[in-house]
């Protein structure tokens, strides 16, 4: 079964694809990358960012560089942690350096450090959820943040180490905030990226994000549509003392969770069920045991059983678009340029059919799957 997907055997996948058309995209060769040492990309927090490591490697691998995959562990805090970690020496302890500005890094020639993860894939509007504290802080917040970070220190040796500035803004009670928090629910897809450009921990960057996008939707049956008649989350606000909700359990407290469902649409479901599996809420949607589930929009689950995503109109989810966060100063140009094509082509489809090849009966890899959608997925 393998080897008639890795040879590309279009007849068996017929039913998957919307074309069978190679159109490998095309990734230069680097001559001087042979000699760069190993790019370590994290797994993410996903099977969406382990399969999207996986293609950002085999990229990277075709433009000639030696790559490993690591897990990090299943939260942010993990890999972000990974991509700051390095060896300590005697000095460090006394008193941590000046950390280089994105600016300056950006004009630096790379280096390989292989003590630290140098690109992780994760969701733009998530991302930015956990940088901000859920959004409460302010873009005067964090650039307060970053200005203690950079700060050389002027207290004793001793207290220095206690001193080291964070990767991640926190509320200042010696900052006077200038700004309201962030509106995050307001943003549009640019507005998010832009404002992650200013969030983000130091000696770290963004390269190009992909239109691929793995964001929460509440998903019903057709059956269910038609008897309310709805299309969109405010159309069934009316109707959610009723019905009962199935989710995540994280999404009882998040942001965009139950209460500003409460808020922005005035729906108050009869009853909320934790399900943190995405395949048993599924099929709890499915059989009637939920009647709205929060469900990926990159999951096959929705095109499988012909589920209704209602639409969004608040923009209470906001965009979660796949983007390769790097170590500026560790990740040269060529491998950028092989990690940006890669994001130039990938859609939210493309995760659906990945999906699909690396679940259930009969999956594969994701090495190769993502071997599979080089030489076989069309755009």
């Amino acid at each position: 079964m393998k080897s008639r997907f890795l040879a590309g055997t279009c007849s068996a996948l017929v039913l998957l694809l919307s074309a069978c058309v190679p159109t490998k995209p095309a990734i230069t060769v680097v001559p001087e990358a042979t000699s760069f040492g190993t790019i370590t990309i994290s797994a993410g927090i996903s099977h969406e960012t382990k399969m999207v490591a996986h293609l950002y490697a085999f990229a990277l691998k075709e433009a000639g560089y030696t790559v490993e995959i690591t897990d990090t562990g299943n939260t942010r805090a993990e890999y972000l942690e990974a991509m700051q970690a390095r060896p300590l020496t005697a000095q460090d302890v006394a008193a941590p350096p000046i950390l280089a500005s994105p600016e300056v890094s950006a004009r630096s020639t790379a280096t390989n450090n292989p003590q630290t993860v140098d690109i992780t894939p994760d969701y733009t509007g998530n991302l930015l959820l956990h940088l901000t504290a859920e959004g409460t802080l302010s873009p005067t917040d964090i650039a307060a943040a970053k200005d203690r970070a950079t700060r050389v220190p002027t207290v004793e040796p001793s207290t220095t180490a206690s001193a080291s500035a964070s990767a991640t803004a926190s509320p200042s009670s010696s900052a006077v905030a200038t700004e309201p928090p962030l509106n995050v629910r307001g943003m549009s897809s640019s507005d998010i990226i832009s404002a992650l450009d200013k969030a983000l921990p130091l000696d770290t960057s963004l390269l190009n994000a992909a239109t691929a996008e793995n964001k929460d939707a509440l998903v019903v049956t057709r059956a269910t549509a038609e008897k309310y008649g709805i299309n969109s989350i405010a159309d069934i606000a009316k109707h959610c003392p009723d019905l009962t909700l199935g989710a995540p359990a994280t999404f009882e407290h998040r942001s965009h969770g139950l209460d500003a469902l409460k808020t922005v649409y005035g729906c108050e479901p009869k009853k909320f069920v934790a399900v943190n599996n995405q395949g048993e809420l599924s099929d709890q949607l499915a059989n009637d045991t939920v009647q709205i589930a929060d469900i990926f929009t990159s999951s096959p689950d929705i095109e499988d059983n012909a589920f209704v995503v209602l639409e969004d109109n608040a923009n209470n989810f906001i965009a979660q678009q796949i983007v390769p966060m790097i170590r500026t100063d560790e990740v040269p140009q060529g491998a950028r340029d092989a990690i940006n094509t890669v994001s130039g082509r990938l859609t939210t489809q493309d995760l659906v059919r990945l999906g699909r090849l690396t679940t259930g009966e009969n999956s594969i890899t994701h090495q190769e799957a993502a071997m599979f959608w080089f030489d076989s997925l069309t755009e």
